[in-house]
């Protein structure tokens, strides 16, 4: 299992619900999210982050760091 975190704050590119955004503003649980439309005006959609988080569409637009090795691996090396 690989995985990671990123800290979820404005300016953070992501993909919901089939379309690109970015966090515009958090308020508690609410998130605030902006997209930029063809014409170039912005529109937003105000959403759970709980609902955000959950939605199997919700992707994260970052890159993903390179594989380490497990802690457990290199407790051994040191401990030989």
């Amino acid at each position: 299992m690989n995985t990671w975190t990123t800290p979820v704050r404005p300016g953070l590119p992501l993909t919901y619900d089939g379309e690109q955004f970015t966090i515009a503003e958090i308020e508690g649980r609410r998130i605030l999210l902006q997209q930029i439309s063809t014409e170039g005006r912005p529109t937003w959609r105000q959403i759970d982050l709980s609902v955000l988080m959950a939605h199997p569409s919700t992707e994260f637009l970052v890159e993903t760091p390179p594989a380490q090795p497990a802690v457990g691996l290199l407790l051994v090396v040191v401990s030989e």
